[in-house]
């Protein structure tokens, strides 16, 4: 019998933050204390749902609160 052996393609790696060490995609957007205080927060919460736990609104608020982007405001005319 002649076995043939398949060979798979290896997926590219996510881009990931060299800080926290978190895939980039999470960070966008964000820079300086803003960006490591969202990191730990989104590590804060995969560990409590890892856990199987459940994860606090005031964490899920900050989250999204870290996220935002600021709007720049137009001018009236």
């Amino acid at each position: 019998m002649h076995l043939v052996m398949v060979k798979r393609r290896k997926r590219k790696s996510v881009p990931k933050d060299r800080k926290s060490k978190l895939p980039k995609k999470y960070l966008g957007g964000t820079s300086g204390s803003k960006r490591t205080r969202l990191a730990a927060v989104l590590k804060k919460i995969s560990k409590l749902y890892k856990e199987g736990k459940t994860v606090p609104r005031s964490l899920i608020q900050e989250r999204i609160r870290l996220g935002k982007r600021k709007r720049a405001t137009r001018k009236k005319r």
